[in-house]
């Protein structure tokens, strides 16, 4: 048993009622209004000059240089803008391809060659660096964890002491 199965050891019944969404308060997000853009061009364009402003430009080439590969990045445009209610999804999946040669373009008048396609892992990640991830990302979810582990470490220590206190006494 992996010591990171005690992460799927989770309440199956802590997640909403089937059907709650319907019951909550109506347009309480944004994205439960209609979209404030619906033509795919004008929502192309106001993302175009968001992107074109200095400070994105230069996160945008940063990103790209690092290894950020340009479909992360504009999966990330097209999700904020249809997360803040600016266009539908479909209009976000318009632009996506767009999107992608504005990027690239950014990347390479910095004379960068930007990783366009994300891939697919080719082995599956580590249990070391799942716990390195949950540390940084989720830090009480690791402490919990942690202390769990280490729990079950001082009982299993426990059961072992008692076994050999049985072998121990058997023996005289």
């Amino acid at each position: 048993m992996s010591k990171l199965s005690i992460l799927d050891n989770h309440n199956i019944f802590d997640a909403p009622v089937p059907g709650q969404s319907l019951t909550d308060t109506p347009k309480q997000w944004q994205w439960e209004s209609p979209a404030e853009i619906s033509d795919p061009v004008e929502a192309y364009e106001s993302i175009l000059e968001s992107i074109k402003r200095p400070v994105a430009t230069e996160t945008i080439q940063k990103l790209l240089y690092v290894g950020v590969s340009v479909e992360t990045i504009v999966n990330g445009l097209s999700l904020k803008g249809f997360s803040e209610g600016k266009f539908s999804p479909d209009v976000a999946e318009m632009i996506k391809i767009p999107l992608a040669f504005q990027v690239t373009a950014i990347g390479n008048k910095a004379g960068i060659t930007p990783t366009i396609l994300n891939e697919p892992p080719t082995k599956p990640m580590s249990d070391r660096e799942t716990v390195n991830l949950l540390k940084k990302f989720k830090p009480s979810e690791y402490n919990k964890v942690a202390e769990k582990l280490l729990e079950d470490e001082r009982q299993d220590i426990e059961e072992q002491k008692s076994f050999m206190n049985m072998e121990i006494e058997r023996g005289d």
